[in-house]
């Protein structure tokens, strides 16, 4: 139970110190950003493709064992 009120205390405090750093560098933050920003767009634009390419893939590969499983015929049981 300490340890759980400990722990939304100093959770506060970090909260309390990162919004006075934010208010007081916002104008270095926003430089920050602007230098990130384009990088996150590639890293995002790029994973977008790789799923949605795996996507594809996985589905163009699902149709195929479709196919082959309904061109198969089944052996007939005696």
């Amino acid at each position: 139970m300490v340890s759980n009120i400990l722990g939304i205390i100093i959770g506060a405090a970090v909260i309390i110190a990162g919004l006075i750093l934010l208010v007081k560098w916002w104008l270095s933050f926003i430089g920050v950003f602007m230098g990130i920003f384009p990088i996150l767009l590639i890293l995002i634009g790029a994973g977008v493709l790789v799923y949605f390419i795996s996507e594809i893939k996985s589905k163009l590969e699902m149709g195929k064992e479709e196919a082959s499983a309904s061109g198969e015929r089944k052996p007939e049981e005696k």
